[in-house]
């Protein structure tokens, strides 16, 4: 089988070949121009000679016939040869490359006819090659797993849909990216306005089951027209992943913990049971030694059981989130509150905040959930920079992601959170604080996704953390 390589050979020798034929057609063109020229010249002087210095005027009168027929036949030539140059230009710009020119050797248009058909020939082959690539494309795209959509930004007239974005908007045909509306009431407008090289997560009912989709846009000039093509991910399954490997942690956790506890309180009552039975069947009183130990290990008892018994309530408190009432507000008349709440302890610990968000955002959420979930993340940030002295900052700013989506985010001035312990941090009861619950960012996530949005974290060490909150809109 030819290879890539083989293949390509053939195109560049004949584009070489047409290049040194075409030179070789204008040193001939010229040659047999300048020699009609100079015979033109020679036939008018003698002409002019036998006219006029030697008494033979017959010959001077065949002269000028000769110069006549000399200059008619250069003007003919010239005139053909542009004629057939304009032909072949015109079937060019027409893209017919079935007209041939006859490669007679003996004709004086031999090496422009060569030209013509080498290049004609060139013109077939890159032609052909375009084609191919086109179609090759056009079977790529198609078959393409990632649903794609691509439309003029101007008239919104979609100009590619593979066979995946069909499957997925269940639509035959789409012509309008307005007709969208369909498949989500604000999807068109998400399509519009999100930005190129931007990445936004989006949440559709297809077919009465949610999905979930990762969205990529990138912006195209293409035959002066202004495309944007929009990738879409489908990450359900990778999000359902992500929630058995959250509980398969949790139930780590949750033995862990109670491993902790159980041992310990097995271990002392097994003690201490064992210590008054040996008193009893000895029948004497117990010494004022072993009474300490009873004791001793019937407080740690107690200890141990209380922890167990708030570990046990804390639980109860994650698994109780009540239903979020879902209203329209100004995200910002909430973040006013939460300034308001917090005023004091920003005060006392020197940290500034700095608020970004406009009037006119608003979000569907419940009110009094979602500041559950803003105190809980301002609570965070103001233990992730207690060990400071200086340069403590917390920014609460906003952005709308086309019509569907708004995320706030919280970004600290910390210490941040090392990288192998990112992805643990949103487990029930998982906390690298000596004193901390570990409830307080699940129970935020666990509002965020009851309103139908989520929470994320990014971080880099020793420079802070970003907690992003997305409303669903």
């Amino acid at each position: 089988m030819a290879s890539a390589r083989d293949l390509a050979i053939p195109r560049a020798v004949t584009r070489t070949n047409s290049q040194v034929t075409t030179k070789r057609w204008t040193k001939s063109f010229t040659f047999k121009v300048a020699a009609r020229l100079i015979g033109i010249c020679f036939l008018g002087c003698l002409t002019g000679f036998l006219l006029f210095d030697s008494p033979y005027w017959m010959a001077a009168i065949w002269a000028a016939l000769g110069t006549g027929a000399l200059f008619y036949e250069t003007v003919r030539f010239v005139n053909l040869s542009e004629r057939k140059l304009t032909a072949f230009l015109q079937s060019i710009k027409q893209n017919d490359f079935t007209v041939t020119f006859s490669e007679d050797k003996k004709s004086d248009d031999y090496q422009l006819h060569l030209a013509f058909n080498q290049l004609n020939e060139t013109f077939k082959s890159l032609r052909a090659d375009k084609e191919s690539q086109h179609q090759l494309l056009q079977i790529v795209v198609a078959h393409a797993a990632v649903p794609l959509v691509c439309f003029d930004e101007v008239n919104e007239e979609v100009y590619l849909i593979n066979d995946a974005a069909k499957e997925l908007f269940r639509v035959p045909i789409l012509q309008k990216i307005d007709a969208l509306r369909r498949v989500d009431p604000g999807l068109p407008e998400f399509l519009r306005n999100i930005r190129d090289g931007g990445k936004s997560s989006l949440k559709l009912v297809l077919g009465g089951k949610p999905v979930f989709l990762s969205v990529t846009s990138r912006h195209l000039l293409f035959m002066e027209k202004n495309l944007k093509l929009i990738a879409l991910t489908d990450v359900s399954s990778e999000l359902a992943a992500r929630d058995a490997d959250a509980w398969q942690k949790l139930l780590r956790v949750l033995t862990h913990e109670i491993s902790n506890s159980a041992i310990p309180l097995s271990t002392l009552s097994s003690y201490a049971f064992e210590m008054v039975s040996h008193a009893e069947v000895s029948d004497r009183p117990l010494s004022s030694d072993e009474r300490r130990d009873v004791l001793e290990s019937l407080r740690t008892i107690d200890q141990r059981s209380q922890s167990l018994k708030s570990f046990v309530g804390n639980f109860k408190n994650v698994n109780k989130i009540p239903e979020p009432k879902v209203e329209s507000f100004a995200l910002k008349s909430l973040v006013h509150e939460l300034n308001v709440l917090f005023a004091p302890e920003l005060d006392k610990e020197e940290v500034e905040l700095v608020i970004e968000v406009k009037e006119d955002v608003r979000i569907m959420a419940d009110k009094s959930l979602t500041m559950q979930v803003l105190i809980n993340l301002m609570k965070n940030a103001m233990e992730a920079m207690e060990n400071m002295k200086h340069g403590k900052r917390i920014a609460i700013s906003a952005e709308r992601i086309g019509a569907l989506m708004v995320n706030l985010h919280l970004a600290d001035s910390g210490c941040g959170i090392p990288p192998e312990e990112m992805d643990q941090i949103f487990i029930p009861f998982y906390s690298t604080k000596k004193n901390g619950s570990g409830i307080g960012l699940s129970i935020a996530r666990q509002i965020m996704q009851k309103q139908g949005g989520d929470l994320i974290a990014t971080s880099t060490p020793g420079k802070g953390s970003v907690f992003t909150a997305s409303f669903a809109q």
